[in-house]
């Protein structure tokens, strides 16, 4: 099992692939035992995709007061493997493109080390309960985004640079930096309460919408290491 990590071809495309695919799953499950309750309203029923936050699977107590055990430990679950799958990747990313060009970049260096923080987020978020600790909660989710963000322009640039091979891969990065950065502005700068009427709801989907991206992003990259480890 261990030799497994040694090999680009598993740390680069299969793991990632497993593990996204792993929290998707997951957050459906955790979504079908919530209970219900929404910030603005703790009278709904179940999960609803257009009121209720991701990190409201992992409230102990939903805000209709009502224990919410089973969604918290699938939850946990999700996030933790999320936080393994990306420190894995992003280091597995580093050392394979440095020995394969011997590049060496201090920006592809910084860019690694913001996505390993952003693993690291990940984790956070999902052993600080937003209603038990809503402050680090927040701070964890916020810097999540941010060190993704900061991560994924500086690895476009590095990668794009690299070597005229990888200049599709770095498309991938460049997606990931323009859904994030979105984010940030609609989120972080709070555009969402200029742009729309129901800013809660705006909130709920523009994260929503922003996971999606970021999955589609990383399936990319996943897809365009594929194809260039077929290459060699």
């Amino acid at each position: 099992m261990i030799e497994l990590f040694n090999k680009p071809r598993f740390t680069l495309i299969k793991f990632p692939l497993i593990g996204i695919g792993s929290f998707i799953l997951l957050l459906i499950w955790a979504s079908i035992f919530y209970p219900g309750g929404t910030e603005n309203n703790p009278e709904t029923t179940g999960y609803l995709f257009s009121e209720n936050y991701i990190s409201d699977l992992g409230r102990i107590i939903t805000p209709s007061g009502v224990r919410n055990i089973t969604s918290v430990f699938i939850f946990i679950f999700a996030f933790l493997i999320m936080a393994c799958v990306l420190f894995i990747f992003f280091y597995s990313n580093y050392t394979f493109y440095k020995k394969k060009f011997s590049y060496r970049g201090n920006m592809f260096k910084l860019g690694t080390f913001f996505g390993m923080c952003s693993s690291l987020c990940f984790l956070g978020v999902a052993l600080a309960p937003v209603d038990i600790n809503m402050k680090d909660h927040i701070v964890y989710a916020e810097w999540l985004f941010r060190f993704l963000f900061g991560g994924s322009v500086l690895l476009t640039i590095s990668i794009y640079n690299m070597d005229k091979s990888t200049h599709v891969l770095s498309f991938g990065y460049f997606l990931i930096a323009f859904a994030t950065g979105i984010y940030i502005l609609l989120s972080d700068f709070k555009l969402n309460s200029v742009l729309f009427s129901d800013v809660h709801v705006a909130n709920v989907l523009t994260q929503k919408i922003t996971i999606l991206s970021l999955v589609v992003g990383f399936l990319l990259v996943g897809f365009f290491n594929n194809r260039f480890l077929k290459q060699q």
